[in-house]
């Protein structure tokens, strides 16, 4: 995982209060499968999914500086959105 990598997990872990391990971050390709993976650990906590989908995709503009209404679910974090 490049350092661009490990930054937005680390904001995505920071954000949500989470630890995602490095075997489950290095499986997450795509803006949804992040989405997925933290609404699946939030569970328990009744969390909406939709807020997930909005956070995760407003700290990923945050990242890349790609505009919110330019990142949609289904991007590859490396083809679609350029983090190595």
């Amino acid at each position: 995982m490049s350092l661009d990598s490990v930054e937005l997990i680390y904001e995505f872990e920071k954000h949500f209060d989470i630890e995602i391990p490095d075997i489950e971050a290095e499986k997450m390709y795509t803006v949804q499968q992040v989405v997925d993976y933290i609404y699946t650990v939030k569970s328990s906590e009744k969390i909406d999914k939709v807020l997930v989908e909005q956070d995760v995709i407003k700290l990923t503009s945050e990242k890349t500086g790609i505009p919110v209404y330019k990142i949609e679910l289904y991007h590859s974090f490396t083809s679609d959105l350029g983090i190595d």
